[in-house]
């Protein structure tokens, strides 16, 4: 008696068609077309959530972006120049698992998202206001901070400081450290907390605005900011660890909206919390003022330079 599968195989075989081809992947055309809105599932068209800000209509839900279309949206006319840094050595401690090694992910995130690393840097005009912007892209295995990314921010400060830039702005959507790179990683805080001095040194306001800060950028110079802002929502996260972790270390229940911009907002640990499409606006305006207090400083120290000189003749 013929088995009832040997049939269909056998028809699907007379017909040409191989059962390998139902395991293939296939290539959905305009599968990125229509977008869902993680929060209230609101449909979107992808021109029309573009056109947006990549920020949902009916619940204002802020989606996570690439670096690449945060520097379009920051930068004047989405005109910038991206900052070449230094190449480091990739996976230093040769990181392997059973499911993956740390070599092949870096080579998918770096295919994915056309990056050398999670955090990148560009160089432009804000409402005319030379500026250069850091950004994480969280589709860079979730955001995290590696030897790559730590050197790619300490050379933005670099260049900053170099081009005499009215501002650095970096925008966080991070997971913390790449634990692959163990502490190769790790050593990035202190190395972007010099660069974050090496700002302060030279009177170059730094700001940081953050849909997800968590760990050890969390820890250095996601928390170093003149000015910290974060975008609104329930998914927006600022502290170190996780709310689970929290939770089970101190074994307390924790508010619904711990760690989210409301929450943290009424804490001290952020100066305001800014929709993104108000980010450019507010940021220009706060570096024009600070601008014009320290023009104003250095012309009072003038002033007082010509009395003393005056009074001395």
């Amino acid at each position: 008696m013929t088995n009832w599968l040997d049939k269909i195989l056998s028809k699907a075989k007379e017909a040409g068609a191989k059962l390998t081809d139902s395991f293939k992947k296939k290539t959905i055309e305009n599968a990125d077309l229509w977008s869902s809105c993680p929060e209230c599932k609101k449909m979107f068209l992808g021109k029309q959530l573009k056109e947006n800000m990549y920020v949902c209509t009916q619940c204002d839900y802020h989606f996570r972006i690439s670096a690449n279309e945060r520097f379009k949206i920051f930068f004047d006319n989405s005109q910038f120049e991206m900052i070449q840094t230094k190449r480091l050595a990739e996976d230093p401690n040769k990181f392997k698992t059973e499911l993956k090694a740390y070599k092949d992910q870096l080579k998918s995130a770096k295919r994915k998202t056309n990056q050398i690393a999670s955090l990148v840097s560009a160089h432009g005009k804000v409402n005319s206001l030379e500026m250069v912007c850091s950004s994480f892209d969280f589709n860079f295995n979730g955001g995290t901070l590696s030897m790559q990314s730590g050197q790619n921010f300490y050379e933005a400060c670099e260049y900053a400081v170099k081009n005499k830039v009215s501002a650095l702005a970096v925008f966080i959507t991070t997971g913390g450290a790449a634990l692959q790179e163990n502490l190769f990683a790790l050593y990035q805080m202190p190395k972007t907390i010099l660069g974050v001095q090496m700002l302060k040194e030279n009177k170059i306001p730094y700001f940081v605005v953050a849909n997800v800060n968590i760990g050890g950028v969390s820890a250095s110079f996601g928390s170093l900011g003149d000015f910290h802002i974060m975008e609104p929502g329930k998914k927006t996260i600022w502290g170190f660890a996780g709310k689970r972790v929290v939770q089970g270390t101190i074994s307390e229940p924790l508010p619904d909206d711990f760690q989210s911009a409301s929450h943290v907002i009424t804490t001290g640990a952020i100066d305001m919390v800014t929709h993104r499409k108000d980010q450019k606006n507010v940021i220009s305006n706060l570096v024009s003022i600070l601008l014009k207090k320290q023009n104003v400083q250095q012309t009072i120290v003038e002033e007082k330079f010509e009395e003393a000189k005056a009074v001395n003749q």
